[in-house]
């Protein structure tokens, strides 16, 4: 049989053209189907294509080169995103290749080669996989996972294997069955005689004291309990044994956790049982997003760090610095613990954390990275060493980054694209690194790369990458049993060029210490090592293997902490605070290092562990480290100091601002302070401060607290402090904020001028409109007319019609609709949606055809709904209701967006901005309410059309639609971006973030509704629906 591959050419009109597919006229691109074709009398035109005729098999890859050879312009027919979309749908329909045939199909860095280590039926469906002593892969088969939102327990036959390659030809020849039935295994970690297991709700250890590789079932302990799994991709992930001796574990922010000891009524989970329904109702450590640690032997939880988006991957480098990497939002964190970090949605637990720690990358990929493993042994090239490995599902690809010490953190650059699938099914997302240096990736494998179903329940990979001459330096028992290594001989791998080694030996010789003495060679090797190594990095495993073991004495950690070597010191820090009482000495050690310390990355540390010590004993630390301006810049040490510092700030004000009285060179911090000053209710004595000092950034913290808090009174010496206050140029215009949210009626006049004086900038005027416009003054109310006639103050001018409840306002706003700009209608429509008043008057703009339908974007009915009622449904129709069956509108826009029709992707940029920018941003340009859409699987058709046509099916919690009306009348729709016992933060679709006072809100409504309308494409023309589509599909990433 052969096979016929059409090729277009780019010469061709309207290429590349669609293409006709039927049982009479044939196959191929046809001009035709994009209208009539006429050529005049007298004229020609050329169409060139080209047959290609083979048999067997040819790969996309020889395709598209034979393409480029015969069009001579490569790279010219798709984007690289383009293509990938059209592979993923063909992959759907298409046999999937085997393991050898997948391997084949990769393409590597150069001096690189990839083979299949283990395919189905030797596993399926493996969620996480983790070494042994033996070198042997232990895979954890989660066959109950269904969806995201769907499967615990209904499959039943989830097991753990272990798989080996007896004979070292790069394959694995031996699986043996661990165990059997335990419902939804996610997350694995040998070590301890037997395997620590995450099944949600549990952290299990499931032993093997014999050493049959049988678990010994009738012994597993459920160690910890409360994990949810409202996400099944965000649940308890990524074990990875610490260089602390914990066991470090990941969890995503849409799924939350209560983690506990087990109560008398804990079991396990077999076949069909249901997840228990009150899982969060119980004291515990709460977390919902986040890094987590377990001590196995202290039987100790504690958070490391909370944020992040999707976490998946977590790995430490030579120095110990922890690293992970993340799914949607910008893909490597580098962990401190006691972070606050950048979420994807959603609040922070303390509501007291006013900035988090942003992510290191300085580039963008697509979206989905997973399995971050740091390259620590000796087979790869030395370039390679202390690169970031993950791996990436949306490209199908295994990435590198490099990471570039930066202050007390670091910089992400990008490294190589190391091996790219070229195989739309392939999922990678955990990786490990071998005893022979080797890289493995564990492939899920499925045409549906999201999770969104499981469309093949029998496939599964391990992918193991090898440099063609491997640079490797053998030695007896490299690839033995480590089990079976002495004290001495497992102290001395520490020194070994294999981190696997290093690593492994540590959590042997941890296990045998916690059960006798170590061999005092061990110990006499290992403090030798210790005092005398050549690298800082080999020092750092002596440490960390002395302190684990629980052989080391305060004297050697105090040691560390006057060593010469920064990370020793930092070192010395993390572990001398980890004591469960710290001795009266250290934290005077503590404070002597604070005061002369040099090192940002040592400071870092101090600030971490702040939240470590007594309250009491923070003050000199806190003051000692502020006394380091060039720290008020850095990436991570002004949040560590303020978490830590928080608390001071509410328990003893008056020394808190006599601390940042000399603070000009952390004005960040003197703002917070302000902030949290007036959150806890001390206004007195901020007010005494400020009178004193006039401090702009303690004034810009107040007017921040002071946001949305309409039933605070002026405290008594208000006035006295305002009139110094406004004497200072600096601080006038905060002063007299804050005056007029006091009520202040001389405040409210001075802040009406700025709005008139058309000789101050636009930003200014804005500012004192915004400020004014929620107290609704009249004579704002009269200046409206005049400002919304200058194009430097129209839009504001129209957002600040909402604060008021008149109806000659909106009148003027449906007076200027016809001639506005299209961000003007925006502005207006949000306007008119706001208010009962306004709504009504939308209503009859809508009846008389003053204002069309379709300029009215979906979210901004559904708002209309709450405002006006069953009068705006009646004109508009149902809505979040598809016309018809959502299967049949799911085939027809199916069949329209990929029809090949003629599509303009600069019109669907328009599209997208009117219709998915107020709430998604694409390349950094957008909302901020759901996604970030830039690396997300949005090449996809299926992938974009389950999300625009089932919204509702799952929900993460940060993207619920929340409907907040205040005692004034105005209605806000948007999402809960944070809380406080006085004050809720609310992001509205289109707006900038808006503060309310819990006393001024009638109803806040936290909807089971997505805030994405399922209609949303039906009030789309099908040109624009097409045009939209291509631009998704077709807009590269920043990074492209």
């Amino acid at each position: 049989m052969a096979h016929i591959a059409i090729f277009d050419h780019p010469d061709n009109a309207d290429f590349p053209q669609p293409w006709r597919v039927d049982g009479q006229l044939g196959v191929g691109p046809v001009r035709a189907r994009l209208g009539d074709w006429t050529i005049e009398a007298g004229n020609s035109e050329t169409i060139r294509h080209r047959l290609l005729v083979y048999t067997g098999e040819m790969s996309d890859i020889t395709m598209r080169a034979k393409w480029e050879d015969y069009a001579d312009r490569s790279g010219a027919m798709y984007s690289t995103a383009s293509l990938w979309g059209l592979a993923q749908q063909e992959a759907r329909e298409a046999e999937f290749l085997t393991p050898v045939a997948a391997a084949e199909m990769m393409t590597l860095k150069e001096g690189y080669e990839v083979n299949a280590w283990a395919g189905e039926p030797l596993l399926t469906q493996p969620m996480a996989f983790a070494w042994d002593d033996k070198g042997r892969l232990w895979i954890a088969e989660n066959r109950d996972y269904e969806s995201r939102q769907t499967g615990f327990s209904g499959s039943g036959d989830s097991r753990i294997v272990i798989l080996e390659d007896t004979d070292r030809d790069g394959t694995a020849d031996v699986r043996k069955v661990f165990m059997e039935g335990i419902a939804f295994p996610s997350a694995l970690a040998v070590g301890f005689d037997g395997v620590f297991l995450g099944a949600p709700p549990h952290l299990l250890f499931i032993p093997d004291r014999d050493g049959d590789d049988r678990a010994d079932v009738n012994d597993i302990e459920i160690r910890l309990t409360g994990w949810g799994i409202r996400d099944r991709h965000e649940t308890i992930n990524s074990f990875h044994w610490g260089p602390d001796g914990w066991l470090y574990g990941l969890e995503g922010f849409a799924t939350s956790s209560v983690i506990r000891k087990p109560g008398p009524e804990a079991r396990l989970y077999r076949h069909n049982d249901a997840f228990p329904e009150d899982l969060l109702e119980a004291d515990g450590v709460e977390i919902n997003g986040g890094v987590w640690r377990y001590h196995p032997i202290k039987d100790k939880f504690e958070t490391v760090a909370h944020g992040f988006s999707n976490p998946w991957g977590i790995d430490y480098d030579a120095h110990g610095e922890l690293f992970i990497s993340a799914c949607v939002i910008p893909h490597v964190f580098h962990v401190t613990p006691g972070g606050i970090y950048m979420r994807q949605g959603g609040t922070h637990l303390n509501p007291h954390i006013y900035e988090d720690i942003a992510p290191i990358v300085d580039h963008r990929h697509r979206s989905a990275h997973g399995g971050a493993r740091i390259y620590q042994s000796d087979a790869f090239a030395p370039e390679e060493t202390g690169r970031l490995f993950m791996a990436n599902i949306h490209e199908h690809a295994v990435l590198s980054d490099v990471l570039q010490p930066s202050r007390s953190g670091f910089i992400a650059s990008h490294g190589d694209e190391f091996m790219m699938a070229h195989n739309a099914q392939w999922v990678g997302f955990s990786m490990e690194i071998g005893p022979e240096g080797a890289l493995y990736v564990l492939d899920w494998h499925d045409a549906d790369i999201c999770g969104g179903d499981v469309l093949d329940k029998d496939t599964g990979r391990i992918f193991r990458i090898t440099p063609s001459e491997s640079h490797a330096v053998e030695w007896d028992g490299r690839y033995g049993d480590l089990r079976q290594l002495s004290d001495l001989e497992l102290a001395q791998l520490q020194e070994s060029r294999s981190d696997w080694h290093a690593r492994r030996a540590r959590v042997i010789l941890q296990h045998r210490a916690s059960t006798r003495a170590l061999d005092a060679s061990a110990l006499t090797h290992l403090n030798t090592l210790y005092e005398t190594g050549a690298t800082t990095p080999l020092r750092l495993r002596a440490l960390w293997s002395l302190y684990i073991t629980d052989n080391f004495s305060l004297e050697t950690l105090l040691g560390a902490l006057q060593d010469r070597e920064p990370y020793i010191r930092a070192w010395g820090v993390r572990l001398i605070t980890e004591q469960d009482a710290i001795d009266p000495e250290v934290l005077l050690t503590l404070e002597e290092l604070a005061e002369r310390e040099n090192s940002p990355v040592v400071r870092k540390y101090l600030a971490a562990m702040l939240q470590r010590i007594p309250n009491d004993r923070r003050w000199p630390i806190i003051e000692a480290l502020m006394n380091h301006p060039e720290d008020s810049e850095d990436p991570n040490i002004p949040t560590l100091l303020w978490t830590g510092f928080e608390p001071l700030v509410a328990e003893e004000p008056k020394r808190a601002l006599l601390l940042i009285e000399d603070a000009d060179d952390y004005p960040k911090m003197t703002e917070f302070v302000g902030r949290r000053l007036v959150e806890a209710g001390h206004m007195s004595p901020l007010l005494v401060e400020l009178h004193a000092n006039r401090n702009e950034h303690l004034l810009r913290g107040m007017v921040a607290g002071l946001e949305g808090a309409g039933d605070i009174e002026a405290p008594e010496d208000w006035d006295r402090t305002y009139r110094r206050l406004r004497r200072k140029s600096e601080t006038r215009a905060l002063a007299t904020t804050v005056a007029q949210l006091f009520g202040d009626a001389e405040a409210e006049r001075a802040l009406m001028t700025e709005v008139m004086n058309a000789s101050l900038s636009s930003e200014r005027r804005i500012a004192a409109l915004t400020a004014l416009a929620p107290s609704q003054p009249y004579a704002l109310r009269e200046a409206l007319f005049e400002l919304i006639n200058d194009p430097n103050m129209r839009t504001a001018s129209i957002q600040a019609v909402a604060a008021f409840n008149d109806e000659e306002l909106g009148q003027l706003l449906l007076s200027m609709y016809v001639d506005a700009t299209p961000s003007e209608k925006e502005a207006i429509i949000q306007t008119m949606a706001s208010r009962p008043v306004y709504g009504w008057m939308l209503v009859e703009s809508l009846r008389d055809g003053s204002i069309q339908r379709n300029d009215i974007p979906v979210w901004i009915a559904r708002q209309m709904r709450r405002v006006v009622g069953s009068g705006f449904v009646e004109i508009w129709g149902p809505i979040d209701e598809l016309p018809g069956d959502k299967a049949a509108a799911y085939a027809r826009y199916h069949t329209l967006v990929t029809s090949g029709m003629a599509v303009d992707a600069s019109n669907g940029q328009n599209v997208f901005a009117q219709a998915c920018g107020a709430c998604h941003q694409m390349n950094g340009v957008g909302g901020l309410i759901g996604p970030d859409l830039t690396g997300s699987n949005r090449t996809d058709v299926d992938y974009l059309l389950s999300n625009l046509i089932y919204p509702d099916e799952f929900i993460q919690d940060d993207y619920r639609m929340v409907l907040a009306t205040t005692r004034g009348g105005r209605t806000y729709v948007g999402t809960l971006v944070g809380e406080s016992d006085r004050q809720v933060t609310l992001r509205p679709i289109g707006q900038k973030d808006v503060v309310l006072n819990r006393t001024e809100i009638q109803s806040l409504e936290v909807s089971e509704e997505s805030l994405m309308p399922e209609d949303l494409l039906s009030v789309l023309s099908d040109k624009d629906i097409q045009d939209l589509f291509a631009y998704l599909r077709t807009a590269k990433t920043s990074a492209q």
